[in-house]
């Protein structure tokens, strides 16, 4: 066997130790079964993982001092926690792994990916991960899955700092809207379908009649963008099957002050999208709740609420869910200045009241 000369070695050290540590790790691609994937994801030809949508996660578990994740990514914002401890807000590097963390003890560490930002910030393509090993996460066996379908108030629009400029995506975290929380306080998994401005019959800006996309057309794709985004495909619900479906919408379609939604127009709007839900989720209840800001014509609830009358008709499990019937759910300091979106507080207290009234309407395990 031939030896190596110390020059030789002392080199090769020198070397090893400059890369990073990522550098000297094993590449697990997207596909790998130790990952596990919640929210809607679709896999690319070329094996990648690819999402259009808010609050979309994975969880693994890994070994070693440190953990990279191959992210093509370059406006959404990704939230990293590792072994459930504080939350990390980071961008994806360019050209390169994306160190995760690094300089951790040496044994087995939890991972859990999540996107901060909504749909609309474009698609993120996740090509797998780095480090010594990966396990799957420990899981329940059979565990809730809650469906939110919602606009700006789902997503956690500016929840997460002071606008300035164009910053929305720095101060926007998904994670800590009302939607995710509630799913934590019911020990839920949870798939986030949010797109700012967005309306059943009309989009926040938007003419008379509108014409864009509504949350109907948006509803059976896995991106947010349906026949408009490039290489969407429908999603397959048996994926993911969720066990209800929380359509939180209504602010946009009130917001014009020149004109509101008709009756009927309003009414059979929502019972469309109700069915195209039902349609794709026939075991999952439908949720619906009343528009969050207290300065919403209470007639947007009350029509919300016989859509699902009519639903019931139908022998659709359609349930309402009053926010401000008695007074305002939330106080002014629960928004972040504007009267319709709501801090991270305002969200938690939110989800608080929500919890133990959908609760009673989820499948029983």
């Amino acid at each position: 066997m031939r030896k190596r000369k110390p020059s030789a070695l002392l080199a090769l050290g020198l070397t090893l130790l400059a890369l990073p540590a990522s550098a000297l790790a094993a590449s697990y691609p997207a596909a790998d079964p130790a990952i596990h994937y919640e929210g809607r994801w679709q896999q690319a030809a070329d094996g990648c993982y690819e999402t259009a949508q808010g609050a979309v996660y994975l969880e693994t578990t890994f070994t070693g001092t440190s953990v990279a994740a191959k992210l093509d990514d370059t406006e959404n914002r990704w939230l990293v926690s590792i072994d459930g401890g504080p939350v990390r807000k980071i961008r994806a590097a360019k050209g390169s792994p994306t160190v995760l963390a690094d300089r951790l003890s040496a044994g087995r560490h939890t991972l859990r990916l999540e996107r901060a930002t909504e749909g609309s910030y474009g698609i993120s393509h996740f090509r797998g991960l780095e480090a010594d090993s990966l396990e799957a996460p420990a899981r329940q066996a059979e565990r809730l899955r809650l469906e939110f379908v919602g606009d700006s108030i789902t997503a956690g629009f500016r929840n997460d700092g002071r606008k300035h400029g164009k910053n929305d995506a720095d101060i926007e975290d998904g994670s800590m809207s009302f939607a995710p929380q509630l799913a934590r306080l019911l020990d839920a998994d949870y798939s986030v379908l949010a797109k700012s401005g967005e309306g059943v019959v009309h989009n926040w800006g938007a003419d008379w009649p509108d014409r864009g996309l509504h949350t109907e057309e948006r509803y059976p794709w896995t991106f947010y963008g349906a026949r408009k985004t490039a290489g969407n495909t429908i999603w397959q619900p048996a994926k993911l099957p969720v066990s209800a479906v929380i359509l939180a919408l209504g602010t946009n379609d009130f917001s014009d002050a020149k004109r509101r939604p008709y009756h009927e127009e309003y009414v059979q709007a929502w019972t469309s999208l109700m069915r195209r839900v039902h349609e794709m989720n026939p075991s999952a209840p439908i949720i619906c709740l009343e528009p969050l800001p207290a300065a919403i014509s209470p007639l947007a609830g009350l029509w919300i609420k016989e859509a699902c009358v009519r639903m019931q008709g139908e022998g659709i499990a359609a349930h309402y869910i009053a926010l401000n019937a008695n007074s305002p759910l939330l106080a002014p300091e629960d928004f972040v200045g504007d009267g319709t979106h709501p801090t991270k507080a305002g969200s938690a207290k939110l989800a608080a009241y929500l919890a133990p009234r959908i609760a009673p309407l989820l499948p029983k395990e």
